[in-house]
């Protein structure tokens, strides 16, 4: 079963249709906020509504925007109660400093988790893992074995001929990329495999 940890402003209308993406599989959902403003309790009060509409269970976190460090260690707090559970972590609403919060809180705790976000007219939807933010160290052996399966290298052997790299090398730089996680057990790139092959200076001379 998965928990939806999501942030809230003034707007609901990203929370709800998180909400309903994940719907069948919601055990929970946990709403970080300041509602003392009119428009945030507002918000708050449709978000409400709906989740009670689906007898779904949650609950309401208050937070200071304005004590970053009170912000984090009330969001570590509470990630304590949802340890071993599926956490998404929607973060299309509320304000920037919240979100900036909920990330690093997860980083610093290295809790897994899914996070997601829309852009404000709806067409741009990513999602992706905590883990995808944790930093690698790739030799130019990685990043050739790296490139070569985004070129369409799906075996060992075939990048080993593509190279002209020891098999045994290609073997242990194939191992090492799928425990960075940057390529999965068919070879392919990972979203976080696709992100650091696009953000790495590389030359094939």
């Amino acid at each position: 079963m998965t928990v939806l940890l999501t942030t809230l402003g003034f707007d609901e209308k990203f929370q709800v249709r998180a909400f309903m993406r994940w719907f069948k599989e919601l055990e929970g959902v946990v709403i970080f906020g300041s509602f003392e403003n009119d428009l945030a309790k507002k918000a708050l009060n449709s978000l409400v509504g709906v989740i009670n509409s689906a007898n779904v269970k949650y609950e309401v976190v208050e937070v200071n925007l304005y004590d970053f460090k009170e912000l984090v260690f009330k969001v570590g707090r509470k990630l304590e109660d949802y340890k071993g559970k599926k956490l998404v972590f929607n973060l299309s609403g509320g304000m920037r400093v919240l979100s900036v919060a909920l990330l690093l809180t997860l980083l610093l705790k290295d809790v897994d988790a899914i996070v997601e976000l829309e852009t404000e007219d709806f067409k741009g939807y990513f999602q992706f893992s905590i883990s995808d933010f944790k930093p690698v160290s790739l030799s130019k052996d990685h990043l050739e074995v790296l490139k070569a399966i985004k070129e369409g290298y799906n075996t060992v052997n075939s990048i080993h001929k593509r190279l002209n790299m020891p098999l045994s090398t290609v073997w242990r730089r194939v191992n090492d990329l799928k425990e960075m996680g940057l390529i999965d057990n068919g070879m392919r790139l990972t979203f976080k495999g696709e992100l650091v092959l696009s953000t790495t200076y590389f030359s094939s001379d």
